[in-house]
C-alpha cells in the first residue's frame, strides 16, 4: 500500500512538471475544461437550489395543496364553504387548513414611522401545524381565530420581529395597525415559512369569516386548502376520499358545484413545478457543452501522447507495465480537470451573479442558489469524471503494445503518414462535437425565436409612456362603496393635475399585474345552460378614461361616460366587452345596446348589464404560459364607479422619460388623502410585461450562450485534428506535391477532409436538433418542434466557424516543401 501511494505522488509530481513544461497545452485545455465544468456547476447550484433542496418543513413529502378543478379550470381556486365540507368530513388529513397570499397595509402606529406594503398570508388555525413549524415566540393561531367577532390578531415574522422590533419578548401584546385594523401581536412565526414569497404577517380568518362574498358557495376568491396526510395515507387515496365528498357536494347543490372536483399536488410542486421543464433542458445544455470540451481534451491529450510516443516506449522498454503508463496519463488528464475544476468554480462565481440578474424577484428559491458543500461536491464529482473521461481513451490506446511496438521502430521518425482509417478515434470525437453544437444552436435557435415571438405578440394596448402604483384600500376602514368610490375620484383629480401627466386612471385585474379575477355570465335572453358549461370572462373594473391611458381605442359605440351613473339597486349597470366576446357571442349582429346577466354582485335581483362599447382584445399575461392567458377568455369591463373594489391599480400616463417627479407626487396626493395609506408596487407596465417574460429570458440567454460555448470548442477541435492531421501527414504531402500535385489540390484534399467531418456530425446532429426540438415545445411560443430558419442558421454558423478551422491547416498543408518532406524519415 505504500509503495502505491509512494507511486501515485511520483506520478503526481511528474504529471506537475509536465503540465508546466508545456504551457500552451495546458492553458488549453484548462480553459476548455473550465468552461464546461464551470458552466455544469452554475447551472448545478440553481438545480440544486430549486429542485434538490427540500422544502423547510418536516416531512415536505406529505404537504398537498388542494384546489378545485372545474370544465374550465383545471387548478381552481377554493370555495370558503366547500373548505369548511371538505374540513368536516375528510379523512385523509391531520389537518387541512385554507390559506391565501395577500399583501396587506402595515404601520407600527401613528408617529412611527411611515406605513408599507407588506407581503402577507390569511389562513384558517392548523395552518403553521399543518407545515410542521411552531410560533418563535408566543402562540399559534386557534379555532377561536376563524369565529366572526373574534378579537383581531395577528403573528408576525421572524424577521420583521427582528428589524422593527430589535427581536424583543416585549412584542407579545403590541398593537399595529394592519389593513386599517388595530391588531395584536400574539406570536412570532418563524423564517422558515415561505409560503406566499416569504410573509411578513400572518392574519386570521375572523374578520371575513360572516362576509356575504364568503358565504356564497360560488364565489371562488384564490383560496387554496393545504393539508398534511396522515400516516399511511397516498395521495390516490386522498384523491378517492376528497373527490367522494365533491361529489356528495354536487349532488346538494349542483348550482355552484356541477362538474367540480378535487385537485391534488405536492406542495413542492406547486412551488417549482413551473421550473422544471426549463432547468432539465439547461441540464442537458450544459452536460453537452461538458461533453464537447472533453473531446477537445481528449484528442489534445491524444495528439501529446504521440508526441511522446518515443519516451513512452522507451519507458516501457525498461520495464514499465501497461497499466503504470496508462495511469500515468490517466493522473495527468486528472490533474487537468481538476485544475480546470478550480477555474470553472471561480468562473461560476461571476456567473451566478449574471444568473440571478437575470432572474425574476418573484420566482421561488431561485435567488437561494450559493455555492454550497454539495455544489463543491458536484464540482469535484465532474473533476474526476472528466478526468477519466479524457484520459481513458488516450492512455488505452498509447499503452497498447502495438502502439508501443511502432514507436520503438519508428523512434527516430519525425512524421508518418497516417490517414483517416488510422484517425477514426479522433474523427469521431470531432463528429460528435459538431453534432452536439448543432442539437445546443438549433434549441438556442428556437428559443430565440420563441422568445422573439412572445416579446412581439400583438397586446392590443399600447404600453410605453405608462405607469402602475397599486393600492389597496382597507375594507375596515373603507366600508362601503361610497367611501371607496370617493377616494378613487379625489386620487384621480388630484393626479390628472401633476405636471407632466397625460391621463389617469384606475383599474382592478389590469393586464400583467399577476392577478385574475373572472365571473361566469350568461347572455340574456339565450337559452340557459347547465352549471358546469357555464362561460367565462374575466372581469376587469375601470374608470372611463382607462381606456384613453392604456392606448385602446373604441371600436364600437362608446366609452363610459357621464351617463353611466353610479350603480344604485335596480339601475343597469353598464359594461364593455372586447371584440372576442362580440364575435364568440353576437356573430352577425351589432352587441351595442345587447344585455348580460348582471352575476358580478351578490344583488340576485340586479337587473341586466347593457353593452355600450366594444374595445379591442388585450394580452394580460405572458403568451404561451400555462395560465389563464392559454384559456383564451373573453374579458368584460365595469365602470368603477358602479362597482368600487377596494384594491386597484392607478394607470398614469406620461410623455417624461424620468418618471421620478410624478412617483413623488402621486405620493404625496394619497398621503394628503389618508395619511395611512401606502402604495404597494410602483412600476411601468413595459417593466411588468418584461418581468413576466424574464423566465424566458433567462432560459434562452443561457442556451444562446452555451451554444455559443459548443461552437467555439467544436471549432477548436476541429482546427487541433486537423492541424495535428497536416503534421502527421508531412511526408505523404509532400510526395504528392512531389509527383506533381498543385498546391491548390493539396488544399481542397485538406479543406475537404475536415468539411467531410463536420458534413457527418451535422447530419446526425440534425436528428438530434429534432428529437430536442420535440423536448422543447412545452417551452416554446408560436414556434414549431422543426423550424428551418432555426436550424439552417445553426448549420451555417457551424459551417463558417469550422471554414475558418480548417483553411488554416488546409494553407499550411500547401506550404510544405517537397524536398525537406521526402528527407523525413
Amino acid at each position: 500500500m505504500i509503495a502505491e501511494i509512494s507511486q501515485m505522488l511520483d506520478d503526481i509530481r511528474y504529471a506537475v512538471r509536465q503540465l508546466v513544461k508545456h504551457r500552451s497545452f495546458t492553458f488549453i485545455a484548462v480553459f476548455a475544461l473550465s468552461l464546461g465544468i464551470g458552466a455544469n456547476t452554475a447551472i448545478f447550484s440553481v438545480v440544486n437550489a430549486v429542485l434538490l433542496r427540500p422544502l423547510p418543513y418536516p416531512d415536505p413529502d406529505k404537504l398537498i395543496v388542494l384546489r378545485e378543478r372545474s370544465h374550465i379550470f383545471d387548478n381552481g381556486s377554493v370555495g370558503y364553504m366547500n373548505w369548511l365540507d371538505w374540513h368536516a368530513s375528510q379523512r385523509s388529513f391531520s389537518e387541512l387548513a385554507l390559506v391565501r397570499r395577500e399583501s396587506f397595509n402595515f404601520s407600527l402606529g401613528s408617529g412611527l414611522g411611515s406605513p408599507e406594503r407588506v407581503r402577507g398570508v390569511r389562513a384558517s388555525s392548523g395552518f403553521l401545524s399543518v407545515l410542521g413549524l411552531k410560533p418563535k415566540l408566543g402562540r399559534d393561531l386557534s379555532a377561536v381565530d376563524d369565529v366572526a367577532g373574534a378579537p383581531n390578531v395577528t403573528l408576525i415574522s421572524e424577521n420583521l420581529w427582528r428589524h422593527d422590533f430589535g427581536a424583543s419578548p416585549s412584542v407579545l401584546g403590541r398593537r399595529v395597525l394592519i389593513d386599517g385594523l388595530q391588531r395584536e401581536i400574539i406570536g412570532v412565526f418563524p423564517a422558515q415559512l415561505q409560503f406566499g414569497r416569504n410573509p411578513d404577517v400572518l392574519l386570521p380568518l375572523s374578520e371575513i369569516a360572516k362576509e356575504p362574498w364568503m358565504l356564497k358557495r360560488d364565489y371562488h376568491q384564490g383560496w387554496a386548502a393545504l393539508g398534511r396526510l396522515k400516516p399511511g395515507v397516498t395521495m390516490s387515496q386522498a384523491a378517492s376520499d376528497l373527490n367522494a365528498i365533491a361529489i356528495d357536494l354536487e349532488k346538494k347543490y349542483p348550482e355552484s358545484n356541477a362538474g367540480r372536483r378535487v385537485k391534488m399536488r405536492p406542495l413542492f410542486e406547486t412551488t417549482v413545478g413551473d421550473y422544471r421543464a426549463s432547468l432539465n433542458l439547461l441540464i442537458g445544455a450544459v452536460v453537452c457543452v461538458l461533453l464537447i470540451a472533453c473531446a477537445n481534451v481528449a484528442n489534445l491529450q491524444f495528439a501529446r501522447a504521440l508526441a511522446r510516443a518515443r519516451e513512452i516506449a522507451v519507458r516501457s522498454a525498461l520495464g514499465a507495465s501497461r497499466w503504470s503508463i496508462a495511469r500515468q496519463l490517466l493522473v495527468e488528464s486528472t490533474l487537468l480537470a481538476f485544475i480546470g475544476a478550480v477555474a470553472g468554480v471561480l468562473l461560476t462565481v461571476w456567473c451566478m451573479d449574471a444568473i440571478l440578474a437575470l432572474t425574476p424577484p418573484n420566482v421561488p428559491r431561485f435567488h437561494q442558489a450559493t455555492i454550497d458543500w454539495h455544489v463543491l461536491a458536484f464540482t469535484t464529482f465532474a473533476a474526476v469524471a472528466t478526468g477519466v473521461l479524457v484520459g481513458v481513451w488516450p492512455a488505452w490506446k498509447i499503452s497498447h503494445s502495438g502502439s508501443i511496438s511502432v514507436a520503438l521502430h519508428e523512434a527516430g521518425s519525425r512524421g508518418s503518414s497516417d490517414g483517416l482509417n488510422r484517425q477514426r478515434m479522433r474523427a469521431g470525437l470531432v463528429v460528435m462535437q459538431a453534432a452536439l453544437a448543432i442539437v445546443l444552436l438549433a434549441g438556442a435557435g428556437l428559443t430565440l425565436k420563441s422568445f422573439w415571438h412572445a416579446q412581439n405578440a400583438p397586446l392590443g394596448f399600447e404600453p410605453h409612456g405608462v405607469v402602475n402604483f397599486t393600492i389597496s384600500l382597507p375594507m375596515a376602514k373603507y366600508k362601503t362603496g361610497e367611501q371607496r368610490s370617493a377616494f378613487w375620484t379625489q386620487l384621480l383629480q388630484r393626479v390628472q393635475n401633476i405636471p407632466g401627466v397625460d391621463a389617469a386612471a384606475i383599474s382592478s385585474n389590469s393586464p400583467f399585474d399577476d392577478t385574475e379575477n373572472d365571473n361566469f355570465f350568461h347572455v340574456t335572453g339565450t337559452l340557459p345552460v347547465p352549471a358546469d358549461q357555464r362561460p367565462t370572462a374575466e372581469t376587469s373594473v375601470v374608470s372611463p378614461d382607462y381606456f384613453r391611458v392604456m392606448g385602446m381605442p373604441i371600436l364600437r359605440g362608446r366609452g363610459f361616460g357621464p351617463q353611466d351613473v353610479p350603480g344604485e339597486k335596480g339601475h343597469s349597470r353598464s359594461v364593455i366587452i372586447d371584440e372576442s366576446f362580440a364575435r364568440k357571442y353576437f356573430a352577425g349582429k351589432d352587441p351595442i345596446g345587447q344585455h348580460i346577466d348582471d352575476n358580478d354582485t351578490l344583488d340576485e335581483n340586479a337587473p341586466p348589464m347593457t353593452i355600450v362599447g366594444v374595445v379591442p382584445r388585450t394580452r394580460n399575461e405572458a403568451p404561451g404560459e400555462l395560465n389563464v392567458e392559454a384559456l383564451h377568455l373573453v374579458e368584460e369591463y365595469l365602470l368603477a364607479s358602479q362597482d368600487p373594489q377596494p384594491e386597484s391599480t392607478l394607470h398614469v400616463r406620461t410623455a417624461l422619460s424620468d418618471i421620478a417627479p410624478i412617483v413623488a407626487a402621486v405620493k404625496r396626493d394619497v398621503e394628503s388623502l389618508d395619511s395611512d395609506q401606502p402604495i404597494g408596487e410602483i412600476t411601468t407596465l413595459d417593466e411588468a410585461i418584461a418581468s413576466s417574460l424574464a423566465t424566458r429570458r433567462l432560459t434562452m440567454v443561457l442556451l444562446g450562450a452555451f451554444a455559443v460555448l459548443a461552437l467555439v470548442l467544436a471549432s477548436v477541435g476541429l482546427y487541433g485534428v486537423m492541424a495535428l492531421t497536416v503534421t502527421q501527414r508531412t511526408r505523404e504531402l509532400g510526395i504528392r506535391m512531389a509527383l506533381g500535385a498543385e498546391r491548390t489540390r493539396i488544399f481542397k484534399l485538406v479543406l475537404g477532409q475536415g468539411m467531410s467531418l463536420m458534413g457527418i456530425g451535422i447530419a446526425i446532429g440534425l436528428i438530434g436538433a429534432v428529437a430536442a426540438g420535440r423536448a422543447l415545445m412545452s417551452l416554446l411560443y408560436n414556434v414549431g418542434a422543426v423550424d428551418a430558419g432555426a436550424v439552417l442558421i445553426a448549420v451555417f454558423s457551424l459551417l463558417a466557424v469550422a471554414l475558418i478551422a480548417c483553411c488554416v491547416p488546409a494553407r499550411r498543408a500547401t506550404r510544405v516543401d517537397p524536398m525537406v518532406a521526402l528527407r523525413t524519415e
